[in-house]
């Protein structure tokens, strides 16, 4: 019943509302013509033609053009905008027609034209009203002049950074009012945000199918300001936004997860950063290997709403987002995609480093990360993913070091497990591990080199006493490796650029007693 009322609302109260404004413009025209013809002083006439009947035919004949207007301008806004809607969403539509402006402008057509039916019907031979018919006159030139301005209107309107900007702002609104009290909070508030939140997602899934790269990172940042701000608003959010209702189950972002995680997310207050997550795991799937640019915008601005939920101290949107980053890796290996790995990992590492300042004891949780899907690409046969790992947890710790963090010798022994013993199997395939297992000692051994240099022996004696089980042949090729590496930015053209085997002209000279704790065997 509630839903009935509510259609019928959606066109009795526009219709009753041009209705009203019509009949108190024509009924103020009139009283102001009486007044003017009873005193004399009708200064209107002279502006016209004394023959009723030209009269007449003239404003009857315009009331046409502004309804023939009004039919061209209709037509040609529903194609526009039926258009933009099956590009990308059909919420567009309810947005141009929420939008005051175009009210504005279709109602003045809609009143010219009533005005004009109703004066035209009023003039005779005993009295004239010129003022009604110069404000008549005075409409139809507004409704004429007003039809290019609106379609460029229009135009601009339906630019995605005008209707998603529009979109964004009303939610934001809507969150900031829940949180300073203004708005009393009711599921129809919230769904109203998951809708709009949902409308955004919509628009990025079908530009990035299109290949429209541009709107879909504009999408992702859009998502990334509203969850950074919103993650601001959220201690002063009333106690019932928390709370699923159950209607969650039926949003498809929702309609996968069973009770128990629902009962996770509602306890560690993460409904949008959750809804906001699930669509960025969508489109990294989608975009990972044909529009990678758009992969590492879903990177960085993962790494983004991470850093706001850091200055927020909020550690559910936190954990949020290392779950996100961990399924992103998963993805990564599940489907063989080391490049998607590599990159993810970079941006992984940006927030520990952050982190270090903050929780550093949280580092260690990424570290562990780092380790674990290092190792199960390995297992995976995704080669290279391991030895990036080890390069990024290297520098993890030279960072930890610099900021004197109080779990330096933590993150150090999460570093030195990130490698694994060789397992039985056919001669390629211990061939390739070896080669990723290499890369994981070179970092190791950079970071001794690091420690070194700073004059840290005890530190780097932990490196040496965990790699001198290797066979001294190893530890040749990782020296020489190390040595014969001159050139610091990379060969060929990666979104990191560098090689993950250089080593600093001084770094070099502390690897060289680093190397010298090896003993030699003996021929």
């Amino acid at each position: 019943m509630t839903d009935i009322l509510k259609k019928k609302s959606e066109w009795v109260w526009p219709f009753l509302i041009l209705l009203l404004i019509s009949v108190i413009m024509f009924g103020m025209n009139r009283i102001i013509d009486m007044i003017l013809i009873k005193s004399g002083m009708n200064v209107f006439s002279a502006l016209y033609n004394e023959e009723v009947g030209n009269l007449t035919n003239t404003l009857g004949g315009l009331g046409e053009l502004v309804s023939s207007v009004l039919g061209i301008e209709i037509t040609v806004l529903a194609i526009i905008v039926q258009l933009a809607a099956n590009k990308y969403s059909s919420k567009v539509m309810e947005l141009f027609i929420e939008d005051r402006v175009n009210f504005i402008v279709i109602s003045i057509y809609v009143v010219t034209a009533i005005n004009t039916v109703l004066v035209s019907n009023t003039i005779s031979n005993q009295s004239v009203p010129y003022f009604s018919i110069t404000f008549c006159l005075a409409l139809i030139v507004t409704s004429l002049l007003i039809v290019i301005p609106h379609f460029n209107y229009v135009f601009n309107f339906l630019r995605p950074n005008n209707f998603l900007g529009y979109v964004k702002d009303k939610v934001l609104k809507n969150i900031k009012n829940l949180s300073e009290g203004k708005k009393k909070y009711s599921y129809a508030v919230k769904e109203d945000i998951s809708e709009s939140v949902n409308f955004i997602g919509d628009i990025a899934l079908n530009s990035v199918i299109q290949g429209d790269r541009a709107t879909t990172l504009q999408c992702l940042a859009i998502l990334r300001e509203i969850t950074v701000k919103y993650l601001g608003y959220k201690k002063d959010l009333p106690a019932n936004w928390f709370k699923m209702s159950g209607l969650e189950y039926f949003d498809p972002d929702f309609s996968s997860y069973s009770r128990f995680v629902m009962t996770v997310i509602e306890n560690k207050k993460i409904f949008l950063e959750r809804k906001v997550f699930r669509l960025f795991e969508m489109l990294f799937s989608y975009a990972r290997v044909n529009l990678r640019d758009v992969a590492s915008g879903v990177l960085l601005n993962s790494e983004l709403i991470a850093s706001g939920a850091v200055k927020a101290d909020d550690k559910g949107a936190l954990y949020c987002v290392f779950q996100y980053f961990n399924s992103y890796l998963r993805i990564s290996i599940r489907e063989k995609d080391p490049r998607s790995a590599f990159n993810t990992l970079e941006h992984y590492r940006i927030l520990a480093e952050e982190l270090l300042d903050e929780d550093p004891y949280e580092v260690e949780n990424i570290s562990y990360y780092f380790k674990y899907y290092g190792q199960e690409a390995n297992k995976n046969q995704v080669l290279f993913i391991i030895e990036t790992a080890a390069h990024d947890l290297c520098v993890i710790n030279e960072l930890a070091y610099e900021k004197k963090v109080p779990n330096i010798k933590s993150l150090l022994q999460m570093f030195l497990t990130v490698d694994e013993p060789l397992e039985e199997g056919g001669e390629k395939n211990i061939s390739q591990k070896e080669s990723s297992l290499i890369g994981v000692r070179i970092a190791q051994a950079k970071l001794a080199g690091f420690y070194l240099l700073k004059g840290d022996i005890e530190l780097a004696r932990v490196i040496f006493e965990d790699m001198k089980i290797e066979p001294y042949s190893r530890i040749a090729k990782i020296q020489e490796i190390i040595f014969n590496t001159k050139e610091e930015e990379f060969w060929e053209i990666t979104p990191r650029g560098i090689n993950f085997n250089y080593v600093a002209p001084e770094r070099r000279e502390a690897l060289q007693e680093f190397f010298s704790w090896f003993a030699k065997p003996s021929s």
